[in-house]
């Protein structure tokens, strides 16, 4: 069985402390040294690559999955529910077929993403630029981010192999030198004048030393000799694709709906709004967007480890443990919220940034929403990690109304960016938000109050542990 260790622990802390530390340094030369129109520009170009990620269409958590079973001792993998296996004996055949899938289908999809960013893209990024007018440079640097977004994504499947074998501190350290490349070309290209293509420069580069570095930890000489010696045939790639792909395309649709709840407003924005009311916009989500990331973090670096509970059929220890990581999700994201609003404009006017944040009361009304988000998020991730996808529909749903909702606040109202907070709050707090929880609760067979006591009783004894060793 995968378990996670301290050092597990510690690194996935630290990588996630790091990275958002990377962007806490670099973005405040960013928001001082980059006009407004360039900072709308990235978050746009940002934007379109979480929409051309859609592409991956549920591929890298459902390959993480699978490889996860695979390592827990899974002999043999099924498109819904598992095959729980006791022996604990590696299957290195299907773990072969396995990464040779992978393979095959990061490669097209990364082809298709970059067509359709030299396409569409173009004709999108053209036409919020006023015809490549508004920002120095603007084609060269679209371009530039198309071919760096390829090359994420050719290697995407490298973080599937290493979380799906269990290696969180050897993943987490991939990402911490990556992210440390990335500052220290941030800086570089920033002060050398090159602005916005600098940044596009740094994205580009840091990614392949996250995929060497991943390549070294995962395909050790040991496993080689394993795996090497099969010959894998056409027909067996295919099988294993069509399992991947049974709950692959049903992620795919959920991402599709999330992609709508998360990312469209920017999308939609580019299309009514100043590409500076698109700067302050931004600059919300993604301040937040590191508080979820950080909260979230202790969750993300369990998910192996559910997994692997659930295939061993230990649900006791796994709704413990989901306890006590969403107890600190819970703590964090509140903590957090109220030092963005209270010090967040503060630190912005220290900096001199050319952008602001939104008023109080709209950064507000975000915290309370993207926090319903993440707690719904994590607990429908779980449910994922049964081998079962139930909200594609409702997320489908979802998404659609959010997106037409947007549509109706940025075309007939002046509403602005609190049209576009108000509507993602609305349509989520109708379903999502209380839905999935509920499922869990009554999967497991305990109410909230039971699970944040549950939660906060694991936390007390981990605690007591780390402190007196009993």
């Amino acid at each position: 069985m995968i378990k996670v260790s301290k050092k597990d622990i510690y690194w996935g802390y630290f990588a996630q402390i790091f990275s958002v530390a990377s962007g806490l340094v670099t973005l405040p030369l960013i928001l001082k040294l980059l006009s407004a129109e360039e900072i709308g520009m990235n978050y746009l170009m940002l934007t379109l690559g979480a929409l051309v990620a859609l592409f991956d269409f549920g591929f890298t958590p459902q390959f993480s999955r699978n490889i996860t079973y695979v390592f827990s001792g899974a002999q043999v993998l099924r498109k819904e529910g598992l095959s729980v296996s006791e022996s604990g004996i590696i299957n290195y055949r299907l773990l072969a077929t396995m990464i040779h899938t992978a393979k095959f289908v990061y490669r097209r999809l990364a082809l298709i993403v970059f067509l359709v960013l030299l396409s569409l893209g173009t004709i999108y990024i053209y036409y919020v630029t006023n015809g490549f007018t508004n920002i120095d440079n603007s084609l060269s640097i679209w371009l530039l981010f198309s071919v760096g977004t390829f090359f994420n994504i050719f290697y995407a499947y490298y973080a599937s192999l290493l979380i799906g074998k269990g290696l969180i501190m050897q993943s987490k350290k991939a990402l911490v030198y990556s992210r440390l490349v990335y500052i220290i070309l941030t800086f570089v290209f920033l002060y050398s004048g090159l602005g916005l293509m600098g940044v596009v420069l740094a994205n580009l580069i840091a990614p392949f030393v996250n995929r060497y570095i991943s390549y070294h930890y995962f395909f050790t000489n040991e496993l080689n000799e394993k795996i090497n010696g099969f010959d894998i045939s056409k027909k067996e790639k295919v099988e294993l694709f069509e399992i991947v792909w049974y709950n692959a395309k049903k992620l795919g649709l959920v991402f599709v709906g999330s992609y709508a709840i998360n990312k469209l407003s920017i999308f939609l924005a580019g299309l009514f709004l100043s590409l500076a009311e698109i700067a302050s916009y931004g600059l919300m989500i993604q301040l937040f967007g590191l508080l979820s990331m950080v909260s979230g973090m202790f969750f993300g670096v369990f998910q192996p480890r559910f997994a692997s509970l659930r295939s061993k059929g230990d649900n006791k220890t796994l709704v413990r443990e989901f306890a006590f990581s969403m107890n600190i999700y819970y703590l964090t994201f509140i903590v957090g919220s109220i030092f963005l609003l209270y010090f967040g404009p503060y630190l912005l006017s220290l900096i001199s940034s050319n952008v602001i944040l939104p008023s109080t009361t709209i950064v507000f009304l975000f915290a309370i929403i993207l926090f319903l988000e993440g707690n719904h998020s994590n607990f429908a991730t779980l449910i994922v990690t049964n081998n079962n996808v139930p909200f594609v529909k409702s997320a489908l749903i979802a998404g659609f109304f959010i997106g037409l909702g947007d549509y109706i606040s940025l075309r007939y109202t002046g509403y602005g960016i609190l049209g576009l907070v108000l509507v993602q709050g609305l349509v989520q707090i109708a379903y999502a938000n209380w839905k999935w929880p509920l499922v869990v609760f009554n999967d497991f067979q305990i109410n909230f109050k039971a699970f944040l006591l549950l939660g906060m009783n694991e936390s007390f004894n981990r605690l007591k542990l780390q402190l007196y060793g009993r």
